[in-house]
């Protein structure tokens, strides 16, 4: 029984040597030490089940072996002298004592302390993804916020200690391409940052757009951008309504508009802007209403009463409330009316010949005079209308001339007859001498005689055969 037990052992311990022939931790007992081991021990001692326990035991021993070399060679690879050595090394240690444990045949203990190495060993894996995580966790956040010159090197170096973990890992590849632009970029968001701080936003605004080219994955210069964006637009904003209102207080409507409007197109929903806009419609029809009044005033002052009154109705049909204009208004009708009607007769003095429009400009005159304070132009007026009203009944000779064959009359005077000269008198007035001869045609004859005029001859005669 005591050869078949040896012969097991040293099965056991060859196949492990060839199994793990690179195994730095020396935990398999040579044939001898085994021997020596069961030597120590009489084999009338040696029960069936204690052979069974014990090499079930060192088999759980080799297993937990070959998890302990793999897990060291993985954090050999992740260069963990570099951020677990001293939890590495007390990994270690705890696999030397488990190897002496082997070898003295107590495989119980020895697992225990493999289990407690291997323990480490995994927390330290563990430990080191949790690094890489929290690598690409707070680096990103620092380069988001990137405030200080301090986190250049604190990025670069906590992404060299994860690229050694993991090298392979896509996130921390494209932060270790990152961490080289940092300094560039550290310099363009700090530039950015003094120009905004100055007021300078379309300067900060090409930096910021150059930084977000070194780095297109920070989000925060895309953010910053926006914000610039907006404060462009605001300040874009603010000069065009602060210029609309310098415009509108020197009554240049149009560029007051203008600006107003680019305003309006920066804003389309800003009740301030829509407000001015309303406030320069009210404006600028004020002062057009004023100045058309002051315009007025200045012709009612000249007695141009027609000129005057076109204009107070203009202003009237821009403001209807304008109640001072309206009672202004009767007596403006009053005097236009009377101006032209006086100009009318001045114009045309020879309508005074009827009846009708004679008895028309003595009314006339007879109002005219009635009138307060009368200005230059209309006492000139009465005075023009006086003297003509008094030519219009002057009588002024005409000869007329005939061949005693042609019957003459004058239309409003009368049938004069047959002659060959006669000399008559006529008030000033527009006339038409008519003459018929039997066998013959009609003769028209139309003539004018003027105030200032000397006697003319008017020659009537009927020459045209029928």
């Amino acid at each position: 029984m005591k050869k078949f037990l040896l012969l097991v052992l040293s099965l056991a311990a060859l196949s492990v040597i060839f199994i793990l022939p690179n195994l730095e931790i020396q935990t398999v007992l040579t044939d001898t030490e085994e021997m020596n081991t069961l030597s120590s021990v009489d084999s009338n001692e040696i029960s069936q089940s204690t052979i069974a326990e014990k090499t079930r035991y060192r088999k759980s021993a080799q297993l937990i072996l070959e998890e302990l070399i793999e897990a060291r060679d993985i954090l050999d690879s992740q260069s963990v002298d570099k951020w677990g050595d001293s939890k590495f090394k007390s990994a270690l240690k705890n696999v030397s004592e488990g190897d002496e444990l082997y070898r003295t045949g107590d495989y119980l203990e020895s697992i225990e302390k493999y289990k407690n190495a291997l323990d480490q060993l995994v927390s330290l894996k563990l430990r080191g993804k949790e690094i890489v995580q929290q690598t690409i966790s707070e680096s990103n956040k620092d380069i988001e916020k990137l405030d200080s010159e301090l986190l250049i090197p604190k990025v670069s170096s906590s992404v060299d200690l994860a690229s050694l973990i993991e090298p392979d890992n896509e996130d921390i590849i494209l932060l270790k391409k990152r961490a080289k632009n940092l300094p560039q970029l550290f310099n363009q968001i700090m530039q950015s940052r003094q120009l905004i701080e100055s007021g300078n936003f379309y300067d900060a605004k090409n930096i910021l757009t150059e930084a977000s080219l070194i780095d297109p994955n920070r989000l925060q210069t895309e953010l910053s951008l926006n914000e610039l964006q907006r404060l462009i637009k605001e300040e874009n904003f603010t000069r065009f309504m602060s210029q609309g209102f310098s415009a509108l207080n020197k009554n240049d409507f149009s560029l007051a508009r203008e600006v107003f409007n680019e305003a309006l197109i920066t804003y389309p929903n800003r009740s301030d802007v829509k407000e001015a806009l309303v406030q320069l419609e009210t404006r600028q029809t004020s002062f057009q209403i004023s100045k058309k009044i002051a315009i007025a005033e200045s012709e009612e002052r000249e007695e141009n009463w027609q000129k005057a009154l076109e204009i107070y109705e203009s202003a009237l049909l821009q403001d209807s409330t304008l109640t001072d204009i309206q009672a202004k208004l009767i007596n403006i009708r009053i005097r236009a009316q009377l101006d032209k009607n006086i100009q009318n007769f001045i114009y045309n003095p020879l309508i005074l010949s009827s009846e009708s429009n004679y008895q028309s400009a003595k009314s006339l005159l007879l109002n005219a005079k009635r009138i307060n304070n009368q200005g230059v132009k209309l006492k000139n007026q009465i005075l023009k209308l006086s003297n003509i009203i008094e030519d219009s009944r002057k009588l002024f000779n005409i000869n007329l001339l005939s061949d005693q064959k042609t019957e003459i009359t004058i239309f409003k005077v009368g049938t004069i007859g047959l002659f060959e000269k006669y000399t008559m008198s006529l008030i000033p007035g527009e006339y038409i001498a008519q003459g018929r001869r039997s066998g013959f045609r009609d003769k028209r004859v139309e003539f004018v005689i003027e105030p200032s005029q000397t006697i003319k001859d008017i020659t009537v005669i009927c020459s045209e055969k029928i």
